[in-house]
């Protein structure tokens, strides 16, 4: 148990950078992968810069299950309270930008129009390009909240252990039955069949299919002493585990072995190897970053505007790609260095202005309270 969890926790700044730069890389990568004629440059390239990229969403859910834990272990919780500050900074920007995204695809402000694919995208994170993290991160905090004490009191590491083999054991299962399935199965022949399928094709949606990460940043919270000298310890074993891994991955895509799509699919028990190698090696390196005095400063302001770029970024991708880019004669890495440069304080500014804080006055400076002392009168 921690029994000094006051003031700001900074390992985890770079992780939370990193990990929302790689979510816009890889969609700025996707979409010029998916026009090479108008926008040709180096498709393989491309390609593996974005196969290998795919574990953003795994380092904050390590981070998401890490603070949940750090902060909030052993205490009595006031859980409406909880629940209230999630609302505030979660929900209720979730469901404006929900709107916002809903209108811009529909080109529409009529209601009945709107009304059914807007509820469809807010239960499923769908709409744009995809907001499915905030679900799923919803989801995490209603295991967290059903389960704290469980957790608390179970979660070592041999549960740890039989977590990742389970979880490895889950997405071979779903390779052996999807990805290079051994039977024919009609999953539509009945309910049970099309809830197995159903799983699997939108598993990214569910906190199943993260559930390892997930408890492994919790046992980090509970253990912080703990986990940063074993990652420390292991960091050199975790950056040849994922260079490693990586070239495997890399080289299954290069000779034909997985295809471009098989090799997206971030649920293979080889992704898992390379996704946790690759937090353990950076880890420390996070940690570093994050206690050097001017540069962790900043890094700790940029990943406070992680909900930011993460929430609008699409939008931003969107408009330049749809009336921007095609407009300039610029080479192919120009126009993606330059959309990865511009993206993030767009994101920043418009998020900040779509607050129902920014209008209600809410982020203005309180105003420091001025003591006055009197000397007593003779």
């Amino acid at each position: 148990m921690n029994t000094n969890r006051k003031g700001t926790f900074q390992d985890l700044n770079a992780l939370f950078v990193f990990g929302a730069f790689t979510v816009l890389i890889i969609h700025i990568l996707g979409f010029f992968i998916e026009n090479q004629t108008d926008y040709p440059w180096n498709g393989d390239v491309e390609a593996i810069s974005l196969i290998l990229l795919r574990f953003g969403r795994s380092l904050f859910i390590f981070a998401t299950g890490m603070l949940l834990f750090y902060w909030h272990q052993k205490k009595q919780m006031d859980w409406m309270a909880f629940w209230r500050k999630r609302w505030r900074v979660i929900v209720l920007p979730y469901i404006i930008w929900t709107l916002i995204f809903t209108g811009f695809k529909f080109q529409s402000v009529n209601p009945l129009v709107l009304a059914e694919p807007f509820f469809n995208s807010l239960f499923t994170g769908s709409s744009f390009y995809h907001l499915y993290y905030i679900p799923l991160y919803l989801q995490l905090n209603l295991l967290f909240t059903f389960t704290k004490p469980l957790i608390e009191r179970y979660l070592n590491m041999k549960v740890l252990v039989a977590l990742f083999v389970g979880q490895i054991g889950l997405y071979m299962l779903y390779q052996f039955l999807f990805v290079n399935p051994h039977w024919t199965i009609d999953w539509s022949a009945n309910a049970l069949l099309a809830l197995v399928q159903h799983s699997y094709v939108s598993g990214q949606n569910y906190f199943y299919m993260y559930i390892f990460t997930f408890a492994l940043g919790a046992y980090a919270g509970m253990h912080v002493d703990q986990w940063r000298y074993w990652t420390n310890r292991l960091q050199p074993i975790a950056i040849v585990l994922t260079l490693v891994t990586g070239a495997w991955i890399m080289f299954r895509y290069l000779n034909g072995t997985k295809t471009y799509e098989e090799s997206l699919n971030i649920f293979d028990p080889l992704y898992l190897i390379y996704t946790l190698s690759f937090l353990i090696a950076f880890y420390s390196f996070s940690r570093f970053l994050g206690a050097l005095p001017n540069f962790g400063k900043w890094l700790s302001r940029l990943a406070k505007q992680n909900m930011a770029i993460y929430m609008v970024h699409p939008l931003i991708l969107f408009l330049m790609e749809s009336y921007v880019i095609f407009r300039l004669d610029w080479s192919t890495p120009l126009i993606m260095a330059a959309m990865f440069i511009i993206t993030p304080p767009l994101c920043i500014f418009l998020y900040e202005h779509t607050l129902v804080s920014h209008w209600t006055g809410g982020n203005r400076p309180k105003s420091k309270p001025v003591y006055r002392v009197e000397a007593h009168k003779a």
